[in-house]
């Protein structure tokens, strides 16, 4: 399943997200310099709408590179330029086990209990990675959600 996703940054510049994007995409640079990021496309761009600068990418495989991890990527990517990550957007659909997932992972990084309810992992995931951060994630409209027959 593939997962569109733009990371929000605290920057104007299209370059530095260009940068970031270059980094972390799987064909990297090119000529032989991988990016970080397996099973992604990404590009950088500024949005006028917002009057910021986006990591816009596509994450062709959630098995290989879950949310999470993409979101720590760009994160850690975005770091490195001086800038970070102000927020996420996903856009579409996002398969609920990536919530729950992402949701222990950043309770597991706090060092705190895993032991909760769906609901509250969501509600982490959204925080830790700022999905509500340009409008509000409304869960009833984004989330596909667990087949349990499968």
């Amino acid at each position: 399943m593939l997962l569109a996703v733009n990371f929000n940054l605290n920057t104007t510049s299209a370059d530095v997200a260009t940068e970031i994007a270059k980094d972390v995409r799987e064909r990297g640079r090119g000529k032989g310099q991988p990016g970080t990021l397996k099973c992604v496309k990404a590009i950088g761009w500024y949005i006028d709408e917002y009057g910021i600068a986006q990591v816009s990418i596509n994450i062709t495989d959630l098995c290989v590179t879950p949310l999470h991890v993409a979101f720590e990527e760009v994160s850690r990517c975005a770091e490195a330029r001086g800038v970070r990550v102000t927020g996420t957007e996903i856009i579409g659909l996002v398969p609920a086990q990536s919530l729950l997932d992402a949701g222990r992972y950043f309770l597991n990084k706090q060092q705190k209990s895993i032991d909760m309810d769906d609901s509250e992992l969501m509600v982490t995931a959204i925080k830790a990675m700022g999905l509500d951060n340009l409008r509000p994630f409304n869960l009833d409209e984004k989330l596909i959600p667990i087949n349990i027959d499968s």
